[in-house]
């Protein structure tokens, strides 16, 4: 069985239970790996290298040559994982909204509030993982639909403060947000440059200690703009470095696996940054911190 056909069956699979009202939540973290695990395989059996966040050379939905057989099955795969991803986030759905009913439902004990929560819990993170997924496939499809128009960063980094505080406050670190006047307007879409953010934040937010802090920054030169995200955690090894942007990469940092994750996150925001043509400079140091630093062109 090939590892295209192995995936069709699994989603297949998946889909007939979430029609069925058959999906078993505690199993399908699993099942979603499994999925994970046969398109990696794919991804190596086609030779596809690893996303990288550079200026962007073609516009959206172009081809890289119709008798490509990599580009051919690649789009094919984001169709298909399209769908897929669409069926199965009505079942996610549900079940966090009959977990979110829970509590309103009568007096719970505390075992019972455990359940509730990391029923939910899960939900939030598979639905993550679909999303994640689904963004990458396309992206490495060229089928990622985005809307270039001028809009302001202000707006953006208000946007990314308001998703990413929340996160900041539950895992005990402090996130800044240091916006001055007078920025170039950006032709941009605003809500991919905000999912690249929170990616780039979340990763900084997560992979901290205690008192660990994060502070974005913007300035503008010759009508650039330059966003950092800059946090004084862990840090990278060189080794690790040289990975990042790889797809499922992580690292074997024991605070980095202390965390669930899917590799998906980082290859995702390079993938889109290309797209708004943008790049990425990474400095890191273990023990000192990390520094991403995002530039984009300003509106001629």
């Amino acid at each position: 069985m090939t590892s295209l056909e192995q995936i069709h069956m699994l989603v297949d699979e998946l889909i007939q239970q979430a029609k069925t009202g058959a999906l078993v939540p505690v199993r399908l973290p699993g099942q979603l790996e499994a999925v994970k695990d046969a398109l990696n395989a794919l991804s190596s059996a086609a030779g596809a290298a690893p996303v990288a966040a550079a200026p962007a050379q073609s516009g959206a939905g172009e081809t890289t040559g119709a008798d490509d057989p990599v580009a051919e099955v690649m789009k094919e795969q984001a169709k298909f994982i399209s769908h897929a991803v669409h069926e199965l986030r009505t079942p996610m759905t549900s079940i966090r909204g009959y977990a979110d009913m829970l509590t309103t439902m009568g007096q719970l004990n505390e075992m019972q509030k455990q359940f509730a929560e990391t029923i939910r819990s899960n939900a939030r993170r598979m639905e993550g993982l679909l999303t994640d997924v689904s963004d990458i496939s396309k992206i490495r499809g060229d089928t990622l639909r985005y809307a270039l128009k001028m809009d302001m960063y202000k707006n953006i980094a208000m946007m990314v403060e308001k998703q990413m505080q929340p996160i900041a406050e539950s895992l005990g670190r402090s996130l800044t947000f240091d916006t001055p006047q007078g920025l170039p307007l950006l032709n941009t879409d605003g809500e991919l440059l905000a999912k690249v953010l929170c990616k780039l934040v979340e990763n900084a937010l997560r992979y901290g200690e205690d008192g660990c802090a994060v502070t974005v920054r913007a300035k503008a030169e010759n009508n650039t703009l330059f966003i950092t995200i800059e946090d004084n955690g862990i840090g990278m090894s060189p080794e690790d470095l040289a990975q990042l942007g790889t797809i499922y990469f992580r690292s074997e940092n024991e605070v980095v696996r202390s965390h669930k994750g899917s590799g998906l996150g980082i290859p995702v925001a390079y993938g889109i940054l290309k797209l708004l043509n943008g790049t990425v400079a990474v400095k890191s140091e273990q023990g000192v911190g990390t520094t991403f630093t995002v530039s984009l062109p300003g509106m001629q």
